[in-house]
């Protein structure tokens, strides 16, 4: 029987359904106390409906319909006061997180270095010319602050 909680612990710690199932057969098959507790073929069987038994589908829809006609209609709610008070908190909520990064990040512009300008010391490359479809073309130099990466980005002059 421990062995059988340890198969169970086995079976909840795997997540792959192939190897659940080959824990699985392979426990039963070798497990007499499992065994003892399966259903024969013919106890199986007994619990499966014949296609006699069953009936006609028109007939089952025709009592089921008539089933369905006899609920009792669900009365409809009356809108809830405290629920509008609760989603005009959220949106004020929203606004607020809105408003604080938008003057963090507002703050976080103005300090030295972050504008499109701040290129670290040229002392390895020298831009002399730049054409964009054979007209001279404006460029912008982008240096990331601890890097040696450049980014050089050319735009037509309007």
């Amino acid at each position: 029987m421990a062995f059988c909680k340890i198969v169970d612990v086995i079976y909840v710690a795997l997540p792959i359904r192939p190897l659940r199932a080959f824990l699985i057969r392979n426990h039963m098959e070798r497990c007499p106390e499992c065994q003892a507790r399966l259903l024969s073929r013919a106890e199986a069987g007994r619990l499966f409906v014949s296609s006699d038994r069953v009936g006609m589908p028109v007939d089952l829809w025709e009592r089921i319909s008539s089933q369905a006609g006899r609920g009792t209609p669900v009365p409809e709610a009356p809108p809830n006061p405290a629920g509008a008070g609760w989603r005009w908190a959220a949106a004020m909520g929203t606004a607020a997180v809105v408003a604080v990064t938008g003057f963090w990040l507002l703050r976080e512009v103005e300090k030295p270095g972050f504008g499109p300008g701040f290129v670290g010391a040229a002392d390895r490359f020298q831009i002399d010319y730049v054409n964009v479809g054979g007209a001279p073309a404006q460029t912008f130099v982008y240096q990331p602050q601890g890097t040696d990466t450049v980014f050089v980005w050319a735009t037509k002059n309007p």
